[in-house]
């Protein structure tokens, strides 16, 4: 399935949404994500990090 994005002209505000494995910044006014906003948690470093937002 492919993954659909955020396509406002103008988003009024951001949040993000978290998964296992890191981020995307979400738009308030559709609540989809904005392409090219994921990032991936360093899960390398030996600590989790998945309450660290």
């Amino acid at each position: 399935m492919e993954q659909e994005f955020c396509k406002c002209m103008r988003t009024s505000s951001i949040y993000d949404e978290i998964d296992d494995w890191g981020h995307w910044d979400m738009c308030v006014d559709c609540n989809k994500p904005i392409e090219g906003t994921y990032e991936f948690f360093n899960h390398y470093d030996g600590e989790d990090h998945c309450n660290d937002y």
